[in-house]
């Protein structure tokens, strides 16, 4: 937000040149550690090399990854309260310089997409130009006029002191206040989040729905009375929702340029730039540590095997299969069953080839379901780091119809089977989950057809009545037959 009392007019009508720092205050995130993930992201021992490059200090650290990596400045998430005050101060005729500790290529690249003239300047490879550094340069550009900055951090607190009017973007607490105290604030700018808030947005607690497959051994053994294995499935829920929050940072990473140019994915932390860049990295290591932790501590060898084999599976998928047109589907599948064989292996229950059968060709269609949407939304051309275009929303709608109505024929047959007739009193009764199941995957392909599904699929049966009335009603089906009196 912007604070009330000081909406921007001030600064805006202020006759003195304007300074804007470019990290944290013109953009919602960092270049030095985006320039370093880029880096080391397909090669992670090129850390090594980043390390040493730091010991000689950062201005040769910032040049060196200036040479080595390019940024897209359209795609950046820029904070559009300061954007509004560069327009307003273009339109009366005032002068707004950038100037950042990131390296000057990137800050001239920046000033060139916004049609900035009156300069760009940023480190150079003998020059880190930060905090007092920068200050002596703004006073060199400036040659003793009074000035206006924009800065966002303790380390511009000697130019804030300099300057006629401070601009405070996401700044300390206390700057804000002294500034404000001091009557010296022209524009207050609040728009990142607590720390922790984005951390646990970015983890999507929401996605650990699709967790809740660790318990479908326990549910269709009918096991779930028995109070040890119930513990034991809900640690292997917790240890899974734990490795799968490390994947989402860890694919949101990659996917930062794709992210900020997609309708809704701008929005998520990484991308948007509540969430610093740096806790990325943290995420994608210490969230799988965690859920390994814990597996080893309180679960069977196997499980943990199994969460083992998923992360090396989320590896593969996010650093490879995401942009191979149905490699990525069967990935996605597989990951999804993967969490059914986890829970079997979590509570010891030997696992149905009904069960795997079904849940196959379920997630083949929910996976294809994914991508339908994305074509959907897609106004022309290609999912960008995808490998569909927009002429293959046909193909996947029939795939995913077939995968869908094969998964229910499977479900048919093992109602049919000699163990159906152990396991329950009136199995007659679990042909209307047949029905449920195809009503439910009808529905749900007619809906995303008719644009009705903008989201993530299972974001849209947690949101949406009928899915839950109807995966309600498969489980008194389920319970009904089991229970029956005989």
């Amino acid at each position: 937000m912007i604070d009330a009392r000081d909406s921007g007019q001030n600064a805006a009508s202020c006759v003195h040149d304007l300074y804007v720092d470019v990290d944290g205050t013109l953009i919602r995130t960092d270049l030095l550690y985006e320039a370093a993930w880029r880096y080391v992201r397909t090669a992670p021992w090129r850390a090594f090399k980043l390390i040493g490059l730091a010991f000689e200090g950062p201005a040769r650290l910032k040049t060196f990854l200036a040479r080595k990596t390019l940024f897209d400045p359209t795609t950046l998430p820029y904070e559009q309260a300061i954007l509004e005050l560069i327009v307003q101060r273009r339109r009366a005729g005032n002068r707004t310089v950038l100037i950042t500790a990131s390296h000057r290529k990137y800050a001239r690249h920046i000033a060139e997409h916004l049609n900035l003239s009156d300069g760009a300047y940023g480190s150079s490879n003998r020059l880190n130009l930060k905090g007092v550094a920068k200050l002596r340069c703004i006073q060199s550009l400036s040659a003793g006029r009074k000035f206006v900055y924009a800065g966002n951090s303790a380390a511009d607190r000697p130019i804030w002191a300099a300057s006629e009017t401070e601009i405070l973007v996401n700044a300390p607490s206390k700057d804000v206040r002294t500034a404000s105290s001091a009557g010296r604030a022209g524009l207050i700018v609040k728009s990142r989040p607590p720390i922790w808030r984005a951390f646990l947005r970015e983890m999507r607690l929401h996605q650990w729905a699709k967790n809740v497959l660790v318990f479908v051994p326990l549910f269709t053994s009918h096991s779930y009375n028995n109070a040890h294995l119930d513990l034991l499935a809900l640690l292997a829920f917790i240890a899974f929702g734990l490795c799968a929050s490390g994947h989402y940072f860890l694919n949101d990473l990659i996917d930062l340029d794709s992210d900020r140019t997609h309708r809704s994915k701008r929005n998520r932390p990484l991308a948007s730039g509540d969430l610093p860049i740096l806790y990325g990295p943290a995420g994608a290591i210490l969230l799988p540590l965690a859920g390994i932790s814990l597996s080893l501590a309180m679960l069977p060898l196997n499980f943990t095997l199994t969460l083992l084999a998923y992360l090396a599976l989320t590896n593969l998928y996010s650093f490879h299969l995401k942009s191979r047109s149905t490699a990525d589907v069967f990935a996605l599948a597989l990951l999804y069953t993967v969490r059914v064989v986890a829970g079997g292996a979590a509570v010891a229950i030997t696992l149905s080839s009904w069960l795997l059968a079904f849940s196959i060709f379920i997630f083949v269609s929910l996976a294809y379901l994914k991508r339908y949407i994305e074509l959907r939304n897609l106004a022309d051309g290609q999912i960008k780091g995808r490998g569909y275009a927009k002429e293959d929303a046909e193909t996947i709608f029939m795939l995913g119809i077939a995968n869908s109505t094969a998964a229910v024929v499977v479900l048919a047959f093992y109602i049919s089977s000699p163990e159906v007739k152990i396991l329950y009193r009136e199995p007659a009764l679990l042909w209307a989950i047949c029905l449920l199941m195809l009503y439910w995957g009808n529905r749900t392909w007619i809906g995303a057809k008719r644009g009705k599904i903008n989201d993530d699929p299972v974001v849209f049966a947690l949101k949406d009545k009928v899915s839950r009335y109807v995966f309600s009603a498969i489980i008194i089906v389920v319970l009904a037959a089991r229970l029956a009196p005989s």
